[in-house]
């Protein structure tokens, strides 16, 4: 049976004299556009000034604003000790924000939504090309209802940039594949170099499917080779131009570089963030930290969907691999559906054997997904062919009704309907070939809705349960067990807990979960109602903010009078810890011992006890964790520091300084 394709609008054919230098006429697609842009800022943008943030990531923007420096180097704190565990790519754009804007959950949290809102159009715009503006509306449609997306869209974790990275990338490479065109090429592979600055090695996962995809372009063999070649190589330096420029600056005039052994940029991206996060099959704690998140499950074939995942991303991948399929029946250019279809498999794979990840790096898939589906559907609607998109329908429908058997709650409901939509839109291709234009859109909307419905709805659910510490959407547990529906309302979040040292958690690290989490969640609605922006105040002076009792600011203007000249006003050991005091203290100079979570060996003994002789350093927090963290071959220079401090600083009374377990160093 075949159909008789959608009609976009045209208009009708003027003169070129008439039409040179006249503006382009509206048409559908740019109402598409627009669409498509207000919807995903709505779903990532609104209500993000009241919502939650990690504070570590925050307090990482708010250090980087303060110097050039600590801008380039990425560094946690704002006197430039250590750098967080990443290349800085992501948080170079919020620490843009808070330099212009100053510090607010809505600076570090905007960035990101507009990342992703970006993202979205431009995934709109590839697809367009690809097979017309149906595609391309399905398309962003279907990354601006990514659920994992929107939830991270709305923290301040930085996956958004990587995700715009790769849309980037898809536009440049699809049109290097299509176009058999070098210049293409090598600008595909310095998007790609732009995404390894945000999740580094993850990036260069695009490129067995870019190349690939090249070698089927109608060149000569060795063409094709050499400028694979040239661009891979151009891709890989600039990729790692941070970490070159990184290693050659001596260590003493940079800060150490974060969850390393060696202060290695080197092994900070392939160690730590490469070759560790895949547990003990390739962990060598005397060459690298080894780090897996534990969120995601357990590594295997149908990670993606169990518990953890399933209804983060899970909703259109089957769809997804169908679409590849369709679009070799279609016969569409191998070139196309060789780089969508190793991109989607590769990344499948990745996520499937990585032996631990956040939920929210599963938002890479949206990209690849969205194409195939949106190019998919509407190539086979071109051609009136009924089929393919009847069996795009009948597998989004049946996907959905299976993740929702796994939460039950308002997801059954939800899926039921989008089934009965894709019902009713099947309906509608088949019999709709005569119908008017109008009832044609109609139809392709709710063909959309047959698609997408239940993951949009957990993505509208996601803007009233803020979680971003570990971002997850639907209104789901961001903990890694016991993951269920929690029931529809308010946000559950709450002001961060004050800083009371005596009950201090003997976790992964103070002011941390005990899930390891990366940094504590912060509301900001308390903050922000107290002081109009947290953490700095209207007249430029110091202002104290983060803890519903005041016990930040009591401790940061005890130390503030007492540390005049010092280069350090207070030490406290992790930078989980760290990360509270420098927000609320807008910017005051905090040293993070042990970096991360306290197994960095920064400071080392040795160079601790000299700053205290110096002055440099007059007030320890000997609170929290001092054992290591989640690392364990260096976790002796923490304790050897806290029990140093312990036995030859003053401790402070509560009475005078409103926390247990602060001690005043003095120089001998």
């Amino acid at each position: 049976m075949t159909i008789a394709a959608p009609v976009v609008p045209t208009t009708v054919a003027a003169t070129p004299r008439l039409t040179r230098g006249m503006p382009r006429r509206w048409t559908l697609w740019h109402s598409t556009l627009v669409a498509l842009g207000i919807g995903s800022a709505a779903l990532t943008v609104w209500g993000s000034w009241a919502g939650s943030r990690s504070d570590y990531y925050a307090a990482i923007a708010l250090s980087m604003s303060r110097s050039w420096s600590n801008f380039f180097f990425g560094a946690m704190d704002p006197a430039g000790t250590v750098t967080l565990d990443k290349i800085p790519g992501s948080y170079w754009v919020p620490a843009l924000f808070v330099k212009l804007f100053g510090f607010s959950t809505f600076a570090v949290v905007l960035p990101n939504a507009l990342a992703a809102v970006a993202a979205v159009l431009l995934v709109a715009v590839t697809a367009r090309r690809l097979a017309g503006p149906v595609a391309g509306g399905i398309a962003g449609a279907l990354v601006a209802t990514t659920p994992i997306l929107v939830a991270v869209a709305r923290s301040n974790q930085p996956e958004t940039f990587f995700v715009l990275g790769l849309a980037l990338t898809a536009w440049a490479a699809l049109r290097a594949v299509q176009q058999a065109s070098f210049g293409w090429l090598m600008l595909a592979g310095a998007f790609i170099a732009l995404a390894f600055q945000s999740y580094m090695l993850e990036a260069w996962a695009v490129w067995p499917a870019l190349a690939a995809a090249y070698l089927f372009t109608r060149q000569s063999l060795g063409r094709r080779i050499r400028h694979l070649l040239i661009a891979g190589l151009t891709s890989a330096a600039l990729s790692v131009a941070w970490i070159a420029i990184v290693s050659l600056v001596p260590p003493g005039s940079r800060p150490y570089i974060g969850s390393t052994l060696h202060n290695s940029p080197w092994e900070m991206v392939f160690g730590y963030n490469g070759l560790g996060r895949f547990g003990q099959a390739t962990a060598d704690g005397t060459a690298y930290n080894s780090f897996t998140p534990p969120y995601s499950g357990q590594a295997g074939v149908l990670r993606l969907f169990n518990t953890q995942l399933a209804g983060q991303i899970g909703w259109l991948i089957p769809a997804g691999l169908l679409a590849v399929a369709i679009l070799i029946v279609l016969h569409v250019p191998a070139r196309v559906w060789v780089f969508l279809g190793t991109w989607l498999v590769t990344f499948i794979a990745m996520f499937s054997l990585v032996a631990g990840m956040h939920q929210f790096y599963t938002a890479a898939l949206s990209v690849p997904v969205a194409l195939l589906i949106g190019t998919a559907f509407s190539r086979a609607v071109r051609r009136g062919m009924l089929w393919p998109p009847i069996a795009l329908l009948v597998t989004a429908s049946l996907t959905a009704l299976g993740i929702a058997a796994i939460y039950g709650g308002y997801s059954v409901a939800v899926a039921l309907v989008q089934a009965a939509l894709a019902l009713v839109a099947i309906t509608g291709l088949a019999v709709g070939r005569a119908w008017p234009h109008a009832a044609r859109i109609v139809v392709t909307v709710v063909a959309l809705a047959g698609l997408t419905l239940t993951p949009a709805v957990w993505s509208v659910v996601t803007i009233a349960h803020p979680s971003s510490s570990n971002p997850v959407a639907g209104g789901v547990s961001d903990s890694s067990g016991g993951l269920g529906l929690r029931r529809l309302g308010p946000a559950t979040g709450g002001p961060q807990q004050p800083l009371v040292a005596a009950r201090a958690p003997a976790g992964p690290g103070f002011g941390m979960p005990d899930d390891g989490a990366a940094g504590a969640t912060h509301d900001s609605a308390g903050a922000q109602a107290r002081d109009g922006r947290s953490g700095a105040s209207r007249s430029g002076t110091r202002s104290f903010t983060g803890s519903s009792d005041g016990s930040y600011a009591a401790l940061l203007q005890y130390v503030e009078k007492g540390s005049t000249g010092a280069r350090y006003e207070l030490a406290v050991f992790t930078a989980q810890t760290a990360a509270g005091l420098i927000i609320a203290s807008n910017g005051a100079s905090i040293l993070p011992i042990g970096g991360f979570s306290g197994g960095d060996p920064v400071p080392t003994l040795d160079a601790f006890t000299a700053m205290v002789q110096a002055g440099d350093i007059p007030y320890v927090l000997a609170a929290g964790n001092t054992r290591g963290g989640f690392f364990s071959s260096t976790s002796t220079t923490s304790t050897q520091i806290s029990e140093w401090v312990t036995t030859n600083c003053v401790q402070v009374p509560s009475s005078q300084s409103g926390v247990q377990g602060l001690y005043r160093c003095a120089p001998r």
